[in-house]
């Protein structure tokens, strides 16, 4: 079982035809769908790859958090490990793209009970064989949340991942550091790995990275693809060029496919291809959620540019 601790959110996604929106205007929406998000994107995007995932975290007793928690279930993620708060709200993040595939973000932040991971969490993290986290905070808990589940999985023996994100600057980003500790696999943009290290460059970056403890860097670039380092090794995968409708969630897709990827032993060659494989079939999709590609449409963008997708994707 892979876990995936907190971010647990809904998304309310728009599309609109450009920014900006100015107050009093008419905007005519483009497209509209309200849906699981944040880390959950993660957790159905390894489904889709057969992976079996729980979801560990919080939600609110909300129509948000119902939608949030249903969707997990319709998509197959055990979530007998969210804790549902009588009375709490669950965040939202309201999302609005526009027609060249760019999301704005507004973050609703919620109102959460949970201030420390729960004897029930641990357990669950500690019989897993990989944990997934990230550097989103909605409240003042969350850090040191992630920071004892990725301590508890690293005690255990299991495999841990980490994107940062852009994190939230109302809380100390220092912690972000402070998990490289206790992470295997670390997931940044070029822009993550320059705030982490403060280099401009993202090769100097990623290789300073490494000394903070992960045994693999993957530095994500977008439509150019991603690099991946290790001590000894660096791979570059190039992107595959495709139309881009929107860019939210490619991230992570990406992840997921790190993720699965890892967890099978695959070269950084292999790794490489598949994460940029899956970026590349989300991005042609609107949404997050339930829009996270489907396998079909992984293997489309491999056997377009003649890669092997039987192999990578078996």
């Amino acid at each position: 079982m892979i876990s995936i601790l907190g971010d647990l959110i809904a998304d309310f996604s728009l599309r609109i035809p450009e920014f900006p929106v100015q107050a009093g205007d008419m905007t005519h929406v483009k497209y509209m769908e309200l849906g699981p998000g944040g880390a959950t994107n993660v957790a159905i995007m390894l489904r889709h790859f057969g992976e079996q995932v729980a979801c560990l975290g919080e939600t609110g007793d909300d129509e948000f958090g119902e939608i949030v928690r249903e969707g997990l279930q319709t998509e197959g993620v055990d979530i007998s490990g969210v804790v549902v708060s009588e009375g709490s709200e669950t965040p939202v993040a309201g999302v609005v793209v526009d027609k060249a595939g760019e999301p704005a973000y507004l973050g609703y932040r919620g109102d959460l009970a949970v201030k420390a991971l729960t004897p029930e969490w641990r357990t669950n993290i500690q019989s897993s064989v990989a944990l997934f986290a990230d550097g989103w905070a909605d409240h003042d808990a969350v850090p040191e949340i992630n920071l004892e589940g990725l301590k508890a999985a690293r005690e255990a023996g299991v495999r841990t991942f980490f994107d940062p994100g852009p994190g939230n600057r109302e809380y100390d980003l220092e912690w972000h550091l402070e998990a490289l500790k206790h992470v295997d696999v670390l997931l940044a943009t070029e822009a993550e790995a320059n705030r982490l290290t403060g280099l401009a460059d993202p090769l100097n970056a990623a290789l300073a990275l490494l000394d903070h403890g992960p045994e693999l860097i993957v530095v994500k670039r977008g439509v150019a693809g991603c690099v991946l380092f290790t001590r000894g090794q660096v791979q570059i995968a190039p992107g595959f060029p495709v139309e881009a409708r929107d860019a939210t969630g490619a991230g992570d897709s990406l992840d997921a496919a790190v993720i699965h990827g890892c967890l099978r032993e695959m070269d950084l060659e292999s790794l490489g291809t598949l994460a940029n494989a899956t970026g590349a079939a989300k991005v042609q999709k609107l949404g997050t959620g339930h829009n996270m590609p489907a396998l079909e449409e992984v293997r489309a963008v491999l056997e377009r540019y003649g890669r092997d997708g039987e192999g990578l994707l078996d």
